[in-house]
């Protein structure tokens, strides 16, 4: 590759994204359109403008050359604050050789700032904010009549004649219109409010500002306005002008706070604008103290009751016990709308991920008789577990009369192993009780205890005496025959006892735990429940695994696919995959070609995407809708049902924008996606399946969507699939290197 080509693609993969995020992180946002809108209006200050892109480029330049992590670099965490003292500097600056030097100085100190106070407030999950900012600004300005070769700008004195000077009558004519213009005087702060942000009172930037803001986030822009009225109210309210000091304070304090705290580190809600309603007047308080304090000092304020008031509330919820509905964002998206779609659609698809797997301890259909917080034994401390009988169509458990042991359906049938341990507790020494009867003295009967790898630990009672068939500290696979079903202990007929506890002793307190996957039947019909706790009546039975499909969709870490395609322009085209795990141990594919990348799960029940990243073009988006949720189970009639995230399809503007508006208080929209096998030969040898998904929108006409998927099977694993919907409709094959 020429020099050429490499500094191309540098600028391409490190220094222009670096750049842009640079801008549109000022708003917590990851938008290309805000940050080019930014980078104007920065320049309506030539020299701000300049001064702040140089800055951003220099920091970048150290930050690569220092070998700081690329993709923090990248994002532009370490750069914006450099972009801000680069503005500033260029606002109250005359140009020159010593101010350039300055600027390089400065722009060193804020990524030094930044490292360190990043790695000391990271520990902690705080954000530094623009604290490096506002620090090196100080270290300029307090100083600053010491430099004899630094002289303050009298640009804006003479802003008209600079007007001129670059457009002549003509632009001076616009300017003068637009600046006259009798507009409501709340809209007029509001706008010069934005632009203040970047050292500006102009009400062209700030409604630039405002409709590149509305434009990225529905959810920002209207916490713009939130965090603005609640300042300009409380202003009136006291009667004090101080409390708005300058347009600065409302851009630069009030909004931030409210874009960072309403929005961006909290998921929007109705409690997170409520906070920020309620944080503002904080935050004038704490701005009037520090004016008044480094006002002794002639240092200007600038963003700092922003940074203070933000930190410290993010440190108060973090010493909570008990999280409310007030959620710290636990994926940071740089969008408002993404996170709060992610999280409230990952809340009960992705619950599962923080259960151990527990299956049935049984095989076939038994009927809880009793579960949680039951009718008879299950009170109090043991109230957290789980009976099981087996029951014939009249719902008798017993055949005859009942009189014995052996008449009890349930009585000696083998009882398994819920999951992977070590058996950590046995007692078989106590004799199956008559009919009607029941051991208090020896309340748990013959049971077993076995200690899991998350450390959690299994019970399960009423065993048969002299049927165990596994030995204490002995390793046990998930389904492993542990005893037969008896009639031992507390028991009046035979049943099977099931609880999940912290401690390794019989009897220990229950604890509120779901099984990860089992079927309940409903009409003659088996429903999939996921990590679902059983009721009282319902009958269940576990889940078995598909080995033939379970191996197509296992894709195991180090494997290469090649997928041939032809797109909606009948134009030929491949994309190559390749699967890794990740520091954290999840798989996920990625495509070098298109930069797109899809977190997976193959638990053996369930094979699912979590996340996808990157291009919503790409073919391995379009496998992501296919393959969102896929049944890995024997059962060919159990249809898989669940949700996907809004902003993951697309929708018409107009309800898209409307739906992100309200959607902190409530989603009227809902995507939905269903999943089943339509066709299998696998029963008669021939090795093919199929597998139909559909994605549907529903809420409002107006935002119909919809999309069809095929997958196809055979011996290899996945062959083919083919994606539909109003718009596009691929078929690609899959061939494994």
């Amino acid at each position: 590759m020429s020099l050429a080509n490499r500094l191309i693609k540098l600028l391409k993969t490190d220094y222009l994204p670096g750049i842009l995020n640079s801008y549109s992180i000022i708003f917590f946002l990851d938008n290309k359109v805000l940050a080019a809108t930014i980078m104007l209006v920065s320049f309506f200050n030539f020299w701000a403008g300049f001064s702040g892109l140089v800055a951003v480029l220099f920091t970048l330049a150290i930050g690569y050359n220092m070998h700081l992590d690329k993709t923090t670099v990248r994002s532009g965490v370490y750069s914006f604050n450099a972009l801000l003292v680069g503005i500033g500097m260029g606002t109250f600056f005359d140009p020159g050789i010593v101010y350039f030097s300055l600027l390089a100085l400065a722009a060193l100190l804020t990524l030094l700032l930044s490292v360190t106070l990043g790695g000391q407030l990271f520990k902690k999950n705080l954000p530094f904010l623009s604290i490096p900012f506002v620090v090196t600004f100080w270290f300029i300005v307090l100083p600053s009549s010491h430099f004899e070769n630094l002289g303050l700008t009298q640009r804006s004195i003479f802003w008209i004649n600079e007007i001129y000077a670059k457009g002549g009558n003509s632009l001076l004519q616009v300017y003068q219109t637009i600046d006259s213009m009798q507009i409501n005087q709340m809209l007029d702060i509001y706008l010069r409010s934005l632009s203040s942000i970047f050292f500006q009172n102009n009400l062209i930037a700030g409604a630039l500002v405002a409709l590149a803001l509305l434009f990225s986030s529905r959810i920002m822009f209207s916490l713009s306005i939130i965090g603005f009225l609640s300042a300009y109210f409380f202003a009136q309210f006291t009667g004090s002008e101080a409390a708005s000091i300058n347009y600065y304070n409302i851009g630069a304090n009030y909004m931030m706070v409210g874009f960072a705290l309403g929005g961006f580190f909290l998921i929007p809600s109705k409690k997170s604008y409520l906070w920020t309603i309620l944080l503002i007047p904080l935050t004038s308080l704490v701005l009037l103290f520090f004016y008044k304090l480094l006002g002794y000092i002639q240092l200007p304020v600038f963003s700092l009751p922003f940074a203070f008031v933000t930190i410290t509330f993010l440190y108060f919820l973090q010493l909570r016990t008990k999280a409310t509905s007030l959620i710290v964002t636990p994926v940071q998206h740089n969008s408002p709308e993404v996170n709060l779609y992610t999280y409230t659609n990952n809340k009960d698809r992705l619950a599962g991920w923080y259960y151990f797997p527990f299956s049935l301890p049984v095989m076939g259909e038994w009927i809880v008789s009793q579960a949680h917080d039951g009718e008879f034994t299950h009170k109090g401390e043991w109230g957290k577990a789980f009976d099981f009988m087996i029951t014939d169509s009249e719902g008798k458990t017993y055949r005859n009369a009942g009189m014995i042991a052996q008449d009890y359906y349930c009585y000696n049938k083998p009882v398994f192993a819920p999951a992977d341990g070590y058996v950590e507790t046995i007692i078989d020494n106590i004799d199956d009780n008559e009919i009607g009867q029941v051991n208090t003295i020896n309340n748990w009967g013959n049971s077993i205890v076995i200690r899991h790898l998350n450390g959690l630990y299994t019970q399960i009672s009423h065993l048969r005496k002299g049927t165990i068939k596994v030995s204490k500290g002995e390793f046990v696979k998930k389904g492993d025959i542990l005893a037969n079903c008896g009639n031992s202990g507390r028991s009046p007929e035979p049943h099977l006892h099931f609880q999940v506890q912290t401690l390794p002793n019989v009897g220990a307190k229950t604890l509120d735990y779901p099984f990860a996957y089992y079927y309940r039947q409903n009409e003659n019909t088996d429903l999939l429940m996921q990590f679902k706790k059983p009721e009282k009546g319902d009958i269940v039975s576990p889940v078995s695994t598909n080995n033939f499909i379970f191996s197509a969709f296992n894709l195991l870490p180090d494997s290469v696919y090649k997928l041939n395609y032809e797109n909606e322009y009948g134009e030929k085209k491949e994309e190559i995959w390749e699967t890794y795990t990740d520091a954290l141990n999840y798989k996920y594919i990625y495509c070098a070609q298109t930069g797109s990348t899809a977190y997976y799960v193959n638990d053996s029940v369930v094979f699912y995407f979590s996340a996808f990243y990157g291009n919503k073009k790409s073919l391995l988006y379009y496998f992501f809708l296919s393959a969102y949720k896929i049944f890995l189970g024997t059962n060919e009639f159990v249809e898989i049902q669940d949700s996907l995230p809004l902003n993951m399809v697309g929708k018409s503007k107009g309800i898209s924008w409307l739906h992100d508006f309200v959607a902190p208080f409530h989603q009227f929209i809902r995507l939905s996606f269903r999943s089943k096998i339509s066709s299998s030969d696998v029963a008669l040898g021939t090795g093919l399946v199929k597998i139909k998904s559909e994605i549907a929108m529903s809420g409002i006409k107006a935002t119909k969507y919809k999309s069809e998927s095929i997958i196809s099977i055979n011996e290899k694993g996945i062959s083919e699939f083919e994606f539909k919907n109003a718009k596009t409709h691929i078929k690609a094959t899959c061939v494994k290197y």
